[in-house]
């Protein structure tokens, strides 16, 4: 059977969606299931996701019409999910015979209507959704439902009253190419980095509900002992624009390409995982791409401790620190450190865990959970 994968975003883009649509069309190419990506007729809709992501296949790829004003406001988004759901409706109709309709939570109500084409579903959850009628509908025909984390299927499976054998928990993925890491001498010649510091390194976009005005503050307290903190996924001026507060001494990569984390990863002593109380998503129901890559590279991990990363890793995967508390952080941070060299066994857990969750055995999981 062939999956029409129904995403309603801008393709290609730099952002973790845009990274996890593309190499898990990528993994389910490579095992054997035929997939056609629907996506909106956008400006960025032309150029090829191959390329673009540096992906060893080629996906095949629709466009639908669309209002492109996504960036417009909450009506713009409207607009344009409104229009490109109908568009790709209409086309489902006429292949729903031999079609696995696949779709993803990108916002919080426009794969609602795939449930009224009558072929069978399969959808990605990354957060509970509310009851409304649209998503009792939709939930009452969806077939299979894949958590990124256990949280989020427990919510679901309460508000809408489901059966624990519709889901399946799957966290996101791992691209093998994350394994493949410099030693950290050549790192930080390729990043332009100093040799000698000690230093903490934060990836990933400065959003609110990540929590991130607590990572200057627990900079400066690493400062003090002569750990350097740097950021990459952003600029200075976005940082400050965004937490509203100072961004010194924080120290900032700027944006890279995603083939260069590895990279950077490898050129720190630690990395680094956010995680706030003020923000439900971010405290219970996050499963962030970057967990597994961290993970990938050996290097040690300080991440909050929050329920959501508790359901996905524990104590002998990543050193925990408390949310909101930058005295913690920085603490937690310095004892990494500082520490004498990790021994050899926990470098290995650390590796193995992320194999678990390489992209090819998740959507080979996937797959014969909806029976592709």
């Amino acid at each position: 059977m062939k999956i029409y994968y129904i995403a309603n975003a801008r393709m290609p883009s730099e952002k973790a969606y845009g990274i996890q649509l593309a190499k898990m069309c990528e993994a389910f190419i490579e095992q054997g299931i035929e997939v056609e990506l629907c996506i909106p007729r956008t400006l960025r809709s032309h150029l090829s996701l191959k390329e673009f992501y540096g992906l060893r296949v080629y996906v095949p790829t629709r466009t639908f019409l669309s209002f492109d004003w996504y960036d417009r406001g909450s009506v713009g988004f409207a607009l344009s999910s409104l229009t490109f759901m109908a568009s790709v409706c209409l086309y489902l109709l006429r292949h729903r015979g031999s079609a696995l309709v696949y779709t993803i939570d990108m916002d919080p109500y426009s794969f609602a209507p795939l449930a009224l084409l009558g072929a069978p579903i399969a959808v990605e959850m990354h957060s509970p959704k509310i009851a409304n009628v649209l998503t009792r509908l939709f939930f009452k025909r969806a077939n299979y439902i894949i958590a990124t984390n256990p949280l989020t299927r427990e919510k679901i499976a309460s508000v809408f009253s489901l059966r624990p054998e519709r889901f399946i928990v799957e966290p996101n993925g791992v691209d093998p190419s994350a394994f493949n890491v410099p030693s950290k001498e050549d790192a930080r010649k390729e990043c332009a980095l100093p040799a000698e510091a000690n230093i903490a390194l934060y990836v990933g976009r400065f959003y609110d509900w990540k929590g991130m005005p607590v990572l200057q503050r627990a900079a400066v307290e690493l400062k003090k002992n002569g750990v350097l903190t740097y950021l990459i996924g952003g600029t200075q001026e976005e940082f400050e624009r965004r937490t509203g507060g100072p961004s010194v001494p924080l120290h900032f990569g700027g944006s890279v390409e995603h083939k260069s984390i590895v990279t950077w990863c490898a050129a720190a002593d630690v990395l680094l995982i956010l995680g706030t109380r003020a923000n439900e998503f971010s405290y219970h129901y996050t499963a962030p791409m970057k967990l597994f890559e961290y993970m990938a590279t050996g290097r040690p991990v300080v991440a909050a401790n929050t329920p959501a990363l508790r359901s996905l890793v524990s104590e002998e995967d990543v050193v925990f620190y408390a949310p909101d508390d930058p005295v913690d952080l920085a603490r937690k941070v310095y004892a990494v450190c500082s520490s004498p060299e990790e021994s050899t066994q926990a470098i290995m857990n650390r590796l193995q865990k992320a194999r678990e969750h390489l992209w090819s055995k998740r959507a080979a999981r996937i797959g014969a959970f909806i029976g592709a």
